[in-house]
């Protein structure tokens, strides 16, 4: 919607505003979300501009257009901060194995997990990975997600990190969702990497001195991310990736301490 172009949006049960504070919620505070009723919200482009008695709105407004909420109920749209929503065939089989008692990490080492997503992202175009990624995105419309993040993270070369980042870009010109892009190169140590001798130096090196100077460059992502884990990136490897991250321009993100306490929290407070 452009500013000038005002829509009404009327005949909704009931309109969740969440007025109030700004602030996180607890307690009792969480049991008021400032639901009206027999009121309507006028848009005008991008900005909520009026939540006031329906007919007054409708005489005050003739102009707007007008859509029928049909007794529904009208709320802010939900935001899912943390997405992996770029990949190929998703990994059924390891549900079976974790089903079984296999850890995580026992079936990363087994070539599993995010292993499995990267050799099977590498094969595919960014024509495959859109076409697979849309209708994903679609579900969570569906379900209410206006604003949706989306990680890379299953390309772990340059060439395919960027890859994803560019499937992610043309996403936003397909659906009506704010589309949020992080690169997260920092996913795993790739495999081929795992058995050299400086590998782990070889490829944290790639992600500060090349991937993330070619993602800012390029205005691919607002942020970046590492998987800041017991087997995956240290503490000290993470804080060296967020610091070149940070240099670059690119907000900060950290999947922090999700199996083991590997310090990723304290590093996330630090930073």
């Amino acid at each position: 919607m452009t500013p000038g172009q005002k829509t009404l949006f009327a005949g909704a049960v009931q309109v969740v505003t969440c007025a109030g504070s700004g602030e996180a919620r607890r307690g009792g505070a969480m049991a008021d979300a400032g639901v009206r009723t027999g009121v309507a919200v006028l848009v005008d482009g991008p900005r909520i501009v009026a939540v006031d008695d329906d007919a007054a709105l409708r005489r005050a407004h003739p102009d707007a257009a007008v859509v029928d909420c049909t007794g529904g109920v009208l709320l802010p749209g939900f935001v899912d901060s943390h997405t992996h929503g770029v990949f190929g065939r998703p990994r059924f089989e390891e549900q079976e194995l974790r089903a079984a008692g296999h850890d995580y990490m026992e079936i990363a080492r087994r070539g599993g997990g995010i292993h499995s997503s990267v050799r099977d992202l590498r094969t595919r175009s960014e024509d495959a990975l859109v076409a697979l990624a849309l209708p994903r995105l679609a579900r969570l419309a569906a379900s209410g997600v206006t604003t949706v993040e989306l990680k890379s993270g299953y390309g772990l070369t340059l060439e395919d990190e960027l890859k994803t980042l560019r499937v992610i870009a043309r996403l936003r010109t397909l659906l009506p969702m704010r589309i949020v892009a992080t690169f997260l190169g920092a996913h795993e140590i790739p495999l081929e990497y795992r058995d050299r001798a400086r590998g782990r130096e070889e490829y944290i090196a790639l992600l500060t001195e090349e991937m993330i100077p070619a993602v800012a460059r390029e205005r691919l992502a607002e942020f970046a991310d590492v998987f800041c884990e017991t087997g995956v990136y240290t503490a000290t490897e993470s804080r060296r990736i967020l610091t070149a991250a940070r240099a670059h321009g690119l907000g900060l993100k950290l999947h922090a301490d999700e199996l083991t306490d590997a310090g990723g929290a304290a590093l996330a407070a630090e930073m």
